[in-house]
């Protein structure tokens, strides 16, 4: 047969039993509490929506730029002399 503990109770560091709240919180608490979660979960979604959006943007620019500076003409030496070559291969 199983042995039943019977319940928790939450003690102080002194030994003395904590007292159980005497009333629910005010309908003023748990609308800032819902809106402290609202605010959090509307940053959350903007930077996932970033993330998801603007990443593969940045990844595809990034791209072309380097291709562009890869397999760009050399333009020679100008006014101010030769180019500077960014990439060396």
């Amino acid at each position: 047969m199983g042995h039943h503990q019977g319940p928790t109770i939450d003690m102080t560091v002194s030994g003395d039993f904590r007292d159980l709240p005497t009333r629910k919180p005010s309908l003023v608490a748990i609308a800032a509490r819902l809106l402290m979660f609202g605010i959090a979960l509307g940053f959350v979604a903007m930077l996932f929506w970033l993330a998801v959006f603007t990443l593969p943007v940045l990844l595809l620019a990034g791209a072309a730029i380097y291709l562009y500076a890869r397999f760009a003409p050399n333009r020679g030496a100008g006014p101010a002399g030769p180019a500077i070559r960014i990439f060396r291969f």
